[in-house]
């Protein structure tokens, strides 16, 4: 019985560290901050994020088809082409059914990528379309490294100073917000705003990091 116990408190212990908690908050979607967390708590719908470009709907439905209550797949477009950017919607008919789909697919190896499925507010119209320059991902138009399943060479628009290695600046034409700020999807903190000689306002926080595991 011991051991059953201490291996029921095991289990116990893993299932909370599957359990998701997003503190990513859309400004865009209409709600306020409050508004947004309350809505993860009953939402339906999931957000899919480092797909490949070429990853399909059909395969996106055969995957999270796998859990029960699977309701729609909504693709992620290039806001322009219309064509897939790297991300997806998938809404289910519960909450409890997403919430499986989240702790049986996050991170998961697809189409060659570890994926991320994180819980969202709900789709709206337009949240489909990518808000980059380009009309891909902001991630996409910041790197410059080369994905081949990510439509090749990134944009480049984050450019290191020759002063300060550590630091970027954003070299686009677009008006930017804090939304955009790479590894901001998990943190509740504020980044700090400099002003660039150009007049276009950054956040302090670009170029501390890169990495696309925090950004939609």
């Amino acid at each position: 019985l011991r051991k059953m116990s201490q291996s029921g408190q095991a289990m116990a212990h893993l299932y909370v560290d599957l359990k998701p908690s997003s503190k990513y908050w859309d400004k865009r979607s209409g709600l306020t901050e409050e508004q947004w967390v309350q809505r993860l708590e009953s939402t339906t719908t999931l957000y899919v994020g480092n797909l490949s470009y070429f990853t399909t709907e059909d395969q996106i439905t055969e995957l999270f088809g796998k859990c029960k209550g699977l309701r729609k797949v909504v693709m992620g477009l290039n806001r322009f082409k219309k064509s897939p950017c790297g991300f997806a919607f998938v809404e289910f008919q519960t909450h409890d059914q997403a919430a499986s789909a989240v702790n049986l697919i996050n991170a998961a190896v697809f189409d060659d990528r570890q994926i991320r499925v994180d819980f969202d507010a709900g789709l709206t119209d337009g949240r489909q379309f990518g808000r980059g320059e380009t009309g891909n991902q902001w991630r996409d138009d910041f790197r410059e490294d080369y994905d081949a399943a990510r439509g090749g060479k990134g944009a480049g628009l984050l450019k290191r100073l020759a002063e300060d290695p550590s630091r970027q600046v954003y070299v686009g034409k677009r008006k930017i917000d804090d939304s955009a700020v790479p590894n901001k999807r998990h943190r509740g903190e504020q980044p700090r705003v400099k002003q660039q000689d150009d007049g276009r306002q950054l956040p302090a926080s670009f170029g501390r990091s890169k990495g696309g595991k925090g950004q939609r």
